[in-house]
């Protein structure tokens, strides 16, 4: 991990007035709100809003800052009959270790926060080298980095499914679409870091169960920009699919545009770009055989095309990976409500484990992995699997993963 300067920390006068930043609780209460005296619980996030992952930041602060506006104007978060309203603040990580603990250690010792969330494994290890210690409780989007994870940390969640867990709806979609038969072997393509070492690592004991035979395990720089070497070395091979991860909008579409113009045919999933518009803007034709699993492209439900338009009336764009978010501090509220208390982030933890939620963006939400974690912290809910194929994105499978009983 190459060493990077400390992170520029924006001041709070501007994070209580740049909307993509934070939101001030005053500014969006409704005037009843007014008329009792209420707490405040602080929310941090420590999160990628530039550099190579900086879509999956903006996304995941969007959700925060959306989620806080809806229920501080519905009252706030009742602890025992008082209202407690809610204080988004973000700082930019770069995903850099070193930037993220900076940011952390700013969220913490400054702003006074005990709940704090990220996005990425690299800002996800700076963070948690200063919360689990510091008993903050944590809230993250990563897949890799697994002995970060688990009994002892007892106050981090993954709240994102992997490779893994998201497997068990989307690669049984994928057997029932192109045939099981025509999905015996793959080839996986990912970043060359440990967060790409760790996802292939879920990728394999995913195609381990299913009896799929890898063919190759390719790694890519991430300042790489041309992808067709990798990927012709990669189709040589000739897996009947290959999957990307965890890639990025950008990546996967430079990747899938490799693939089809060199001839390959075979279907390519990515479990972690969760968008549409990129891959068929930088693809174009070649936008063809594309699985995009947790990728909600046409909300259906009330809730879900509510979000939908307060996302784009608050940010002026939405997209589904920002939608997959968007539950995240709803699980909190109802665990702070649960637990009576917001100070005591232990007895928050163990509440925010039994929290299910059944109408969020993406389906039906709980907490599992108490036989492979020790605890019950990852994220599992329903999966929407949208594929583009001939330039048309739709969703085409919803499921909840059939995850095997020893998870």
């Amino acid at each position: 991990m190459r060493k990077t300067s400390p992170p520029l920390l924006m001041n709070r006068r501007r994070l209580l007035t740049t909307g993509a930043v934070a939101l001030a609780a005053p500014a969006i209460l409704p005037r009843s709100a007014f008329s009792q005296p209420h707490k405040t619980i602080k929310i941090g996030g420590a999160v990628p809003l530039s550099g190579p992952v900086a879509y999956w930041g903006h996304s995941t602060a969007q959700g925060f800052t959306d989620g806080a506006a809806v229920i501080n104007a519905a009252g706030g978060v009742m602890i025992n009959g008082e209202p407690h309203m809610l204080e988004v603040i973000d700082y930019d990580t770069k995903g850099e270790v070193a930037d993220s603990r900076a940011a952390t250690l700013r969220l913490v010792e400054q702003d006074k926060v005990k709940y704090v969330y990220s996005q990425a494994a690299a800002s996800t290890v700076g963070m948690l080298q200063v919360t689990e210690p510091a008993g903050v409780l944590s809230i993250v989007a990563c897949w890799g980095y697994l002995e970060l994870f688990g009994k002892d940390y007892p106050l981090h969640f993954r709240a994102e499914m992997s490779d893994y867990e998201q497997g068990f709806a989307y690669l049984p979609f994928m057997q029932e679409k192109y045939g099981k038969d025509a999905l015996k072997t793959a080839a996986f393509i990912g970043p060359n870091d440990q967060d790409g070492t760790d996802c292939h690592a879920s990728y394999k004991r995913l195609m381990d169960y299913y009896g799929i035979t890898q063919k190759s395990a390719e790694f890519y720089n991430w300042e790489d920009t041309d992808f067709y070497p990798i990927v012709a070395k990669t189709i040589s091979d000739r897996p009947d699919f290959i999957v990307t991860s965890p890639s990025p909008p950008g990546i996967t579409a430079s990747i899938v545009k490799a693939a089809r113009e060199l001839g390959y045919t075979g279907p390519i999933s990515s479990p972690a770009a969760s968008e549409t518009t990129t891959i068929l803007e930088v693809a174009g034709e070649h936008a063809d055989g594309v699985v995009l699993p947790v990728t909600n492209v046409s909300p259906s439900t009330d809730t879900q095309k509510a979000i939908e338009k307060r996302f784009m009336d608050r940010f002026g764009t939405f997209n589904a990976l920002a939608g997959n978010y968007s539950w995240w501090i709803y699980s909190l509220k109802a665990a702070w409500e649960m637990a009576g208390t917001a100070e005591d982030t232990k007895a928050v933890a163990e509440a925010l484990a039994q929290v299910q939620l059944d109408d969020t963006y993406v389906g039906h939400v709980k907490w599992g992995g108490e036989k492979s974690f020790g605890v019950a912290r990852q994220g599992i809910y329903d999966c929407y699997t949208t594929t583009i194929d001939k330039g048309v994105a739709q969703v085409e499978d919803v499921r909840f993963p059939a995850l095997p009983d020893d998870y």
